[in-house]
């Protein structure tokens, strides 16, 4: 079944993508489709880390992990300055890794005097 799924949505998105790019289609979206689709990329990206950062169980409850909650902060913060969205991403990538590579948050908050 989720070989299904996933054989679905790349045929989903491969004529997505073929319905605007392709010269043999003259589909141009109206003003308030191309205002609607320039919020895509952070939607995606949200619902990439919303679960990754805040995860729920039943018996624990709502937890999250320090290292996470950290880089997700610091990418809003980068968002909120309006950088590009690719630089966004690499940074708070690079942010998250150099975080993990130097003992995750609670190491450096014990290292602090």
């Amino acid at each position: 079944m989720s070989w299904l799924m996933i054989g679905l949505l790349a045929m989903i998105t491969f004529f997505n993508r073929f319905a605007f790019f392709s010269r043999l289609t003259r589909y141009q979206p109206g003003e308030e489709m191309g205002t609607f689709l320039s919020f895509s990329a952070q939607s995606v990206l949200t619902a990439i880390w919303l679960p990754i950062v805040f995860s729920y169980e039943p018996a624990a409850g709502l937890s999250w992990d320090l290292d996470y909650l950290l880089a997700a902060v610091l990418v809003t913060l980068l968002t909120l300055l309006r950088l590009p969205t690719l630089a966004v991403v690499v940074i708070g990538m690079g942010g998250f890794f150099l975080l993990r590579w130097l003992g995750g948050a609670h190491t450096l908050w014990a290292m602090l005097p």
